[in-house]
């Protein structure tokens, strides 16, 4: 028997991929399918119209009218009308009952969606298509483990500068505590230096990582790989998946080195606010996919 729960004025939490786009664009096809002329009709297309349609994202405009919830053997399921939302590859998406709030969080993506979808406005339903659709695969969950490791070589978090002085405040305030933290939490011996070139993790503390990585769930190393890309380092984005440290902390940490610059030279108007805006809207939806996860 499927509980169903309408979803009324959900916020959109931040920016995504392209999965999610290209899954609305399926399923606005098939939303429309009998709605259309004679394949006649549409087939006198001038080349050079195709080769601009080629070259831009289509424009999606909302096909449904009613975003709900449905639970369903325990599982929990967005549907769209009558639609429920599928990955690219068409698997159906199922939420487990111990993650019933991201659900939630998905559906209100879609039911925030205006008269025109937005190619990254579905952060959320993004991270748990990657989840399915490649990170399920033992051979790429294993690579993208590889790949996320070598960001321990180069982790902003182990470089200390010894000046100016603004800066070193900053890397002590916001990156100390995480080093620390990672050094109990994994008991490895994180080493920190001036130097990036100079930077050389230990053997034995990368495989210690790979070990904790490699045992993540493919939900929870999507939300890792999303936060790692995002803030270029792998020791943050583990604090934050393993809610060790807030978005906002997660977000302070990965801008220090423009924090200390904004200090010292001033803010560029309306760029540093863009930005500022987007990692932590990349940042709130790693953290909100690994909740549970």
């Amino acid at each position: 028997m499927a509980h169903r729960t309408t979803v009324a004025g959900s916020a959109v939490f931040g920016k995504g991929g392209s999965h999610a786009f290209c899954t609305a664009t399926h399923m606005a096809r098939d939303a429309s399918k009998g709605t259309s002329g004679p394949e006649s009709q549409h087939s006198h297309s001038d080349s050079a119209t195709e080769t601009l349609a080629k070259n831009k994202a289509p424009v999606i405009r909302r096909f449904w009218k009613q975003t709900t919830v449905e639970e369903r053997d325990g599982k929990y399921i967005v549907v769209l009308d009558k639609r429920p939302i599928k990955t690219p590859s068409g698997k159906q998406v199922q939420i487990p009952e111990c993650q019933k709030t991201l659900a939630w969080l998905i559906a209100g993506e879609w039911e925030s969606q205006k008269e025109v979808i937005g190619s990254h406005s579905l952060p959320l339903t993004s991270l748990v298509f990657r989840s399915i659709d490649g990170l399920s695969d033992p051979n790429v969950h294993a690579d993208v483990v590889s790949k996320l490791l070598k960001y321990f070589q180069t982790d902003s978090v182990c470089l200390h500068e010894k000046y100016p002085q603004v800066l070193v405040a900053l890397q002590q305030k916001h990156y100390t505590p995480i080093v620390e933290w990672a050094k109990i939490k994994y008991g490895i011996d994180v080493q920190t230096t001036p130097n990036m070139f100079a930077l050389r993790q230990l053997p034995q503390d990368v495989e210690k990582l790979r070990s904790v990585v490699s045992g993540f769930s493919s939900l929870k190393l999507a939300a890792l790989e999303k936060a790692v890309m995002s803030a270029k380092s792998l020791l943050i984005g583990l604090a934050l998946v393993e809610q060790h440290i807030s978005v906002e902390e997660a977000a302070l940490a990965a801008q220090v080195e423009t924090s200390s610059q904004t200090q010292l030279w001033g803010e560029l108007e309306n760029a540093h606010d863009i930005d500022n805006a987007a990692i932590r809207q990349i940042l709130g939806a790693s953290a909100c996919v690994a909740l549970g996860a």
